[in-house]
């Protein structure tokens, strides 16, 4: 079996990566995507911002794991496996060899849906829940490549340790990989002119990741 999940480091590189931004963005005029000035009710909706985006990542290995036949596959949420607490886990019996690969970028696709749909929401009403789960959606990749590269390097239940065993990529040319396409998006947040968008996409048989341009 393998075990697509998030854990409780992961939820730390969430963390740091939002308090990393604030500090090099102080001066952005969106100020509502940088109020610190919570109460209860913002709180709550980061919370289900948060297990929004992991169900929507989970959903997305899911629906690659139907299209390709994958055998007893379901997924599981703030549930422990083998000592350890997982948000989300997504598991199979068996999948095709040559769909290892989309199996293991069909979350990444999700999460990139995930953040043009929260994108646009934000853009027309930029309340405490579409600003939360446009962050967890755009820093998802780079947050668990981070993870899967320097604390679990060798556990193939982790996405980015599947991308690179099936693909030969090289730690840091995913790693760029990830930091681009969350760059770009975070660029695409203060100027709603820009014409590209970083796509992940998946075929039964492989993963793709590029740059789309609207004209």
């Amino acid at each position: 079996m393998i075990f697509v999940s998030r854990g409780r480091f992961l939820s730390k590189a969430l963390a740091a990566c939002f308090l990393f931004g604030i500090l090099l963005m102080p001066n952005v005029t969106h100020a509502s995507f940088f109020n610190l000035n919570f109460d209860f009710s913002d709180l709550a909706s980061i919370e289900s911002a948060y297990t929004t985006h992991i169900f929507l990542h989970e959903m997305g290995h899911q629906i690659v794991a139907d299209d390709v036949g994958a055998e007893s596959h379901r997924m599981n949420f703030f549930t422990s496996q083998n000592g350890k607490f997982y948000p989300g886990v997504s598991l199979y019996k068996s999948i095709p060899a040559e769909s290892k690969l989309p199996y293991a970028a069909g979350g990444e696709r999700m999460a990139g849906y995930t953040f043009e749909y929260a994108l646009q929401s934000y853009r027309q009403n930029p309340t405490t829940f579409n600003t939360a789960l446009m962050f967890f959606s755009n820093v998802d990749f780079l947050a668990y490549t981070l993870l899967a590269n320097y604390v679990y390097p060798d556990n193939d239940m982790y996405d980015p340790n599947i991308i690179r065993e099936e693909t030969g990529v090289s730690k840091e040319l995913l790693l760029s990989f990830a930091a681009a396409k969350m760059l770009l998006n975070t660029y695409r947040i203060f100027d709603e002119d820009v014409p590209f968008v970083p796509v992940i996409e998946v075929d039964k048989h492989s993963a793709f990741f590029k740059l789309r341009f609207d004209f």
